[in-house]
């Protein structure tokens, strides 16, 4: 099983995403933005390795206005060494990668001319992960699209639609359920017309749900849409956040609830895909509760995950950080820990504990900074209605002087 997350890591500056607008696009730009691009997938490949993780989803932005009409340059020629040396890396490293188009790729719309573009932007996502040479069992994701009106309509039109797509992009569609229009049902009849495998979002099956059957029947269905060519059947996994919209994805995935579900589905031969805001941090956690499971896990493993969370931790209360080091300290499992800081991760920041941990966190610079630096220090941390602004300068400067300890932290990202 490879537990994994989409696109933006949090444990590494590196990023795919990096655009350019029409009225900006010129060959040279294009060129040097799609070269920082896979320069740094290379980089957040690596950094998922060391870190355990094997499922990725590559950012549909790593090229550049790569669907559009404007750009007809060969960029998959330009950097055919490049991509060759991406796809041996995530081979040799039993990775598997995805990609998922976004919300404007609408294969059933009812005007033939988003249709169109739905299929020229199918065929980049293929193009690309052809290009790393990569099997088919590498999937492009995408939703139904529209219900407009006649659901039952909108997905025959979605199935007459996917005939007209070439090989390369049949070999890697699969199709999701999503929160408002196509439950997992709709979804299975759709596979069942054109044979493709389908990716059971739990999340999406809350908020949009007329199937009463347990996760392990509606798996069984699932798996049933796999052949051996797609590879291990691939899941979504999300928890709603509490404090947002239905649907809205949370900040963090709670162990406890995650080991729950993943009692229900072990015993299927799965991938789970992370969806969540805090990207890899609940990628690694997840990997690192599944794999010592009933154990005790001892030395640098969980000593490691402690000097991550320690400040987290102090900025909700310095009585939390006492509570966890013992925890560690009587050689804790990893579920006891994560169950901990978990819960105190969804504490509210008072601000005299985000003082108090600010000012630790400045002793790890403070003796390189310059006066001016001090200065504006002391002035941001005097005004409690932008504490976001005293981490970003925090982590500006920890960047700055190099402060390796706490840009390993997590500390910058809650």
């Amino acid at each position: 099983m490879k537990i994994g997350y989409a696109c933006l890591p949090l444990t590494t500056n590196a990023r795919t995403n990096r655009r350019l607008t029409i009225k900006m696009f010129s060959e040279k730009m294009f060129l040097e933005i799609l070269e920082e691009n896979l320069l740094d997938l290379g980089r957040i490949l690596e950094n998922n390795e060391k870190n355990n993780i094997h499922l990725f989803r590559i950012s549909s932005d790593i090229v550049p206005l790569g669907s559009h009409s404007i750009n007809e340059i060969p960029w998959y020629k330009h950097f055919e060494k490049e991509l060759n040396e991406l796809g041996e890396y995530i081979k040799k490293s039993g990775m598997r990668v995805s990609m998922h188009p976004g919300q404007y790729t609408v294969l059933n719309a009812e005007k033939e001319e988003i249709v169109a573009r739905a299929i020229k932007d199918l065929e980049y996502h293929a193009r690309f992960l052809d290009s790393l040479g990569v099997d088919s069992s590498n999937k492009i994701i995408l939703h139904i699209g529209g219900g407009y009106g006649d659901k039952n309509v909108a997905m025959n039109r979605f199935i007459e639609n996917y005939k007209r797509l070439p090989t390369s992009v049949k070999s890697r569609l699969v199709i999701e359920n999503d929160d408002k229009i196509f439950n997992i049902e709709d979804v299975l009849f759709v596979s069942g017309k054109i044979n493709i495998p389908v990716i059971f979002d739990n999340l999406h099956h809350q908020c949009n749900n007329k199937m009463e059957m347990p996760i392990k029947e509606i798996m069984k269905k699932v798996a049933e849409t796999w052949k051996e060519k797609d590879g291990n059947i691939k899941v979504h996994y999300s928890q709603q956040n509490q404090m947002k919209q239905i649907g809205a994805h949370s900040n963090t995935i709670i162990c406890n609830d995650f080991l729950k579900y993943y009692a229900e589905v072990k015993d299927f031969n799965l991938d789970i895909m992370l969806e969540v805001k805090d990207k890899d941090i609940s990628a690694i956690k997840c990997n690192l509760i599944v794999n010592n499971m009933d154990s005790r896990v001892k030395g640098p493993i969980i000593e490691k995950q402690w000097a991550k969370y320690k400040y987290v931790l102090m900025e909700r209360n310095y009585k939390y950080y006492k509570e966890c080091s013992k925890l560690v300290s009587k050689n804790c499992s990893i579920e006891e820990f994560y169950e901990y800081t978990d819960e105190i991760i969804n504490i509210t920041v008072e601000s005299g504990s985000f003082i108090n941990t600010a000012e630790h966190v400045w002793g790890y610079v403070k003796k390189f900074a310059s006066e001016k630096e001090k200065k504006h220090f002391e002035k941001l941390l005097s005004d409690m209605d932008h504490k976001d602004k005293v981490k970003l300068y925090l982590k500006k400067l920890c960047d700055r002087y190099n402060a390796e300890y706490m840009l390993d932290s997590y500390y910058f990202n809650y």
